[in-house]
C-alpha cells in the first residue's frame, strides 16, 4: 500500500478540532511525555503539579527568546479577512508575538506586506509566522516529538539532553524537518487561549471566554480566513528530479462527536457500506445470480480499468494544468510590479493561498479500498486484476506527490498510532474474498463435472476449504505480532522512563511545597 500523506481535516472538522481533544499523537509524539505538552495555551491555574514542574526548566530560556526579529524563515501563512480593523490585528499579532509566561505563543510574526507596498499593490491581509531555533527545539519538547539518539533509541526530545540526538549541532537548522517546524507552529497557534479578554477587539458580537481557542473564534468568525503552512520549494524541485529519474460525503451536521478520530471513524464506516453496495452489488449479481462468468470478467475489467484511468485524470492531471495556467497569470503580475519586494515570497504566498485544501487521506484510503476489492473479491474469475493494480499503483505514487506538491496546499502533518477503522475494512474484504473465490471456484464446471451426482459433497468440501483458508490466516495474524519485540521493548522503556521523570519532578515540587509552609509558619510563630 502506498504511503499516504497525513493531511487536513475538513474546516469544519478543523474548527471542532480546535475547541476539543484531537486523534493521540502516538506516532511521533512520546507516551507519557513531559507533562509541559499539556499546559501549553491552558491557564496557570489549570496546571497540574507535574505540568508546573516539567514547565519550569524552560521558563529562563523561553523569557530569553527575542520574538522581534525582523527577518525569519515563513513557516505558516495566515489570511485575514479584507475588513479586519487594525485594533484586531495588532490584537492578534501582540497575541501571538507575546511570551509564553503572559499568555502569548513567542512566535515571530509580520506582515507579506509592508505599509507602502499595501498602497502600492491590491490589499493582502497575508501575515507570516515562524519561529526561531531554540523556540522550536522548546516546542518539539512541548509536544513530545519522538526523534532518533545516537544509540539508534527513538525518545522524547528534550532540550536540555539536545546533544544526545542523532543529527543535532548546535550551527545545524535542520534537525527538525521543516513539516515538524510547522506542526509545532500549528500547535502553538491552537493552543493560544483567550484569558481576561471579553471579546475580540473591534468585534463586540465576538466573545470570548477564558480558556476557550482564539483561532477558532477567528476562524468561525470569519476574520482568519484560512491557516496554511508553505511548501519548500527546494525540495520540491529535488522531489521533482526524481520523478522524472524514474517514469518519464464529507459533512455530518447532526453528529457531534467528542474526538476527530471518532467523526472519521463513524464518517468512513457509513461511506465504506455505500460505496461496497454500489462498487459491488452489480458484480456480485453478475456472478452469483445470473453465473455469466465472462460478463463478470468483461465487467470487472472494465469498471477495474476505466476507474483508474479517470482518477489519476480528475485527480492529478487536470487540477494540475489548471494550476499551471494559474500561476502562469501570477508571475506575470508579480512581474509587472515596481514595489520593491520579495518576488519570490510574494508569488509563492499568493500562489499557495488559491491552491485547494487537502481534506484529508479519507479519499486516498477509499480509493485504495475499492480497487483492493475489485482485485481480491473475484481474483479467480479476472487474475489480470492484480497486475492492473500494480501498474496503476507504480503511478499512483507520482501522481499523488504531484497532486499534494502542485495542486493543492502542502497539509500540516498529523501524528497518527495507526490507520484507524481502515485497518478493519481492508481485513473485513480479506474475509470476504475467501468466501466469494471459494463459491466461485465451487461453481466452475471444472470442479461441478468432479461431482457429478452429489452437491451435497461439493457444498461440503467448498465449506470445508474455506473454513480452513480462514483458521490459516486468523492463526497467522495471531502468530505474527503487529509490532517485532525489540520495538515493543524501547515504547516500553520509552514510557517507563517518561513516568519516572514525571514522578522525580513531583516529589521535586512536592519537596519544595513542604520547604515554603515550613519557612512561613516559621515566620508566623515568630512575633
Amino acid at each position: 500500500m502506498r504511503r499516504l500523506s497525513s493531511g487536513l481535516t475538513s474546516q469544519c472538522g478543523r474548527a471542532r478540532a480546535l475547541e476539543s481533544p484531537g486523534p493521540p499523537l502516538a506516532s511521533s509524539v512520546a507516551p507519557g511525555a513531559s507533562g509541559s505538552r499539556r499546559l501549553l495555551g491552558t491557564p496557570p491555574e489549570t496546571w497540574s503539579a507535574e505540568a508546573a514542574a516539567s514547565f519550569s526548566k524552560m521558563k529562563v530560556t523561553l523569557s530569553a527568546l527575542d520574538t522581534h526579529e525582523s527577518s525569519f524563515t515563513p513557516l505558516v501563512v495566515i489570511e485575514l479577512a479584507q475588513d479586519v480593523k487594525e485594533e484586531t490585528k495588532e490584537w492578534l499579532k501582540s497575541r501571538i508575538i507575546t511570551k509564553k509566561k503572559d499568555g502569548g505563543a513567542q512566535l515571530l510574526f509580520r506582515p507579506l506586506l509592508n505599509k507602502y507596498e499595501k498602497e502600492t499593490l491590491e490589499n493582502q491581509n497575508l501575515y507570516l509566522v515562524g519561529a526561531s531555533k531554540i523556540r522550536l527545539l522548546l516546542g518539539a519538547e512541548a509536544v513530545g516529538l519522538v526523534k532518533e539518539c545516537n544509540d539508534n533509541t527513538m525518545r522524547a526530545f528534550t532540550y536540555g539532553t539536545r546533544h544526545n540526538f542523532k543529527g543535532f549541532d548546535d550551527d545545524n537548522d535542520d534537525f527538525l524537518t521543516m513539516a515538524e517546524q510547522q506542526f509545532i507552529i500549528k500547535h502553538e497557534l491552537e493552543n493560544l487561549r483567550a484569558r481576561d479578554e471579553k471579546m475580540i477587539p473591534g468585534y463586540p458580537q465576538a466573545k470570548l471566554y477564558p480558556g476557550k481557542s482564539l483561532l477558532r473564534r477567528l476562524l468561525t468568525s470569519g476574520i482568519v480566513i484560512q491557516v496554511f503552512p508553505l511548501h519548500d520549494n527546494e525540495a520540491l524541485k529535488k522531489l521533482e528530479d526524481t520523478w522524472y529519474t524514474r517514469f518519464t460525503i464529507k459533512y455530518q451536521p447532526i453528529e457531534n462527536h467528542r474526538l476527530e478520530s471518532a467523526y472519521q471513524n463513524h464518517l468512513i464506516l457509513k461511506v465504506l457500506v455505500f460505496n461496497f453496495l454500489n462498487c459491488f452489488a452489480s458484480l456480485f449479481y453478475i456472478a452469483f445470480v445470473l453465473r455469466d462468468m465472462k460478463l463478470l470478467r468483461q465487467s470487472l475489467a472494465t469498471l477495474l480499468i476505466t476507474s483508474q484511468i479517470l482518477n489519476q485524470i480528475v485527480e492529478s492531471l487536470l487540477p494540475y494544468w489548471l494550476q499551471k495556467k494559474h500561476h502562469v497569470q501570477v508571475k506575470k503580475k508579480v512581474q509587472a510590479l515596481k514595489a520593491d519586494i520579495d518576488a519570490t515570497l510574494y508569488e509563492q504566498v499568493v500562489l499557495e493561498k488559491e491552491m485547494g485544501t487537502y481534506l484529508g487521506t479519507f479519499d486516498d484510503y477509499l480509493e485504495l479500498f475499492l480497487q483492493f476489492g475489485y482485485v481480491s473479491l473475484f481474483s479467480c474469475v479476472y487474475p489480470l486484476a492484480a497486475a492492473f493494480a500494480v501498474l496503476n499503483n507504480l503511478t499512483e505514487v507520482n501522481s499523488d506527490a504531484l497532486k499534494m506538491c502542485r495542486v493543492f496546499k502542502r497539509p500540516f502533518s498529523e501524528p497518527s498510532a495507526n490507520i484507524g477503522v481502515w485497518q478493519l475494512a481492508f481485513e473485513t474484504m480479506s474475509v470476504i474474498s475467501v468466501v466469494t473465490n471459494c463459491a466461485l471456484i465451487g461453481m466452475s464446471p471444472q470442479v461441478n463435472a468432479l461431482f457429478p451426482d452429489s452437491k451435497a459433497d461439493l457444498i461440503l468440501i467448498v465449506v470445508a476449504v474455506e473454513h480452513a483458508l480462514l483458521a490459516l490466516k486468523f492463526i497467522l495474524a495471531f502468530a505474527i505480532p503487529d509490532k517485532p519485540r525489540h520495538i515493543q521493548m524501547k515504547l516500553a522503556r520509552l514510557e517507563f522512563e517518561s513516568l519516572e521523570a514525571l514522578k522525580q519532578q513531583q516529589m521535586k515540587l512536592v519537596a519544595e511545597n513542604l520547604k515554603e509552609e515550613w519557612r512561613e509558619g516559621g515566620k508566623e510563630k515568630t512575633p
